[in-house]
């Protein structure tokens, strides 16, 4: 439980809660090695490799590869560290325990909140935003597409949250700093895709970084408080992706600074309340949470 007297989640009592740093190094080698020595490719060497590839898209096999590396690094580094039983116990992890199942609405309504507030501030603030003529069915329909487009979105999932996240709590005691450098880390492993014109982002790199960050810290909560249940993750990552493919707002530097006071707001809150309803919060470190079964 969170006390008076804590500046962050208290954690767990294990053997496992510090391994060595190998293995971070192990999964931030592959994470990067791959993004950043597929972009190398294109960017240094695109006379050579385009003729024999084609244009890199979001869509092309290459760029699928890298942006599931941080996923694929994550799972070999969880072998590694602790067999098949733990490769399967982060599996498992997207299996939400019966009592964190009310967390499904609660996070589809935090989205829509969040979907809200970017519309309307926009509008607040004079940003242009793009005119709805979606229906409802579309937009539900639109959404499952995007779940299928949003490929870096479980390409992230088993590496970022479902290894570093962890792995950094163990070692740092503490969500918010691991939920900060983990957002950094994430957002320097993106940085090949804002280089390679062919991506076509109107968006600000140093804004996504610091999105990632707020919105990692605020998820680090969640986290937590359902012993490491990836899904919601991926529930809440997926739906905060979804509002600009509907036509609810652009996704452009300016809705970006907003995106990142929603959710720095969204962490103190919920840090807050928490705190004051001594939430279970124990924090989750790797490869504990995925060889213990809660």
């Amino acid at each position: 439980m969170i006390t008076a007297n804590q500046a962050s989640i208290r954690t767990v009592t294990s053997p496992a809660t510090s391994p060595s740093n190998k293995y971070m190094y192990l999964f931030l080698g592959i994470s990067f090695g791959t993004c950043y020595g597929i972009a190398s490719l294109f960017l240094f060497f695109a006379d050579f490799i385009v003729p024999i590839t084609g244009e890199l898209t979001l869509m092309h096999p290459l760029a699928i590869v890298a942006l599931y590396s941080p996923s694929i690094a994550g799972l070999i580094t969880c072998y590694v560290m602790g067999g098949t039983e733990a490769l399967k116990g982060m599996f498992m992890k997207l299996v939400p325990r019966r009592q964190d199942l009310f967390w499904i609405p609660l996070i589809i309504g935090i989205s829509i909140i969040f979907a809200s507030t970017m519309h309307f501030g926009s509008l607040l603030f004079g940003i242009p935003v793009p005119e709805l003529t979606y229906s409802v069915p579309e937009m539900i329909w639109l959404g499952i597409v995007n779940l299928i487009k949003e490929t870096g979105l479980i390409g992230g999932l088993f590496g970022w949250i479902g290894f570093l996240l962890p792995f950094l709590q163990g070692k740092l005691k503490n969500n918010i700093t691991s939920g900060l450098i983990t957002g950094l880390l994430f957002g320097l492993w993106v940085l090949p895709g804002y280089l390679i014109s062919s991506f076509g982002t109107s968006t600000t790199y140093i804004y996504y970084v610091v999105q990632l960050m707020a919105f990692i810290v605020f998820q680090s909560y969640i986290f937590n408080a359902t012993k490491g249940t990836l899904l919601f993750y991926l529930l809440a990552f997926w739906l905060v992706a979804t509002g600009s493919q509907i036509d609810l707002y652009y996704f452009n530097p300016q809705v970006q600074i907003m995106q990142f006071f929603f959710f720095a707001i969204s962490a103190i809150v919920i840090h807050v309340i928490f705190k004051r309803k001594n939430v279970d919060t124990s924090l989750q470190t790797f490869p504990a949470y995925v060889l213990e079964r809660k």
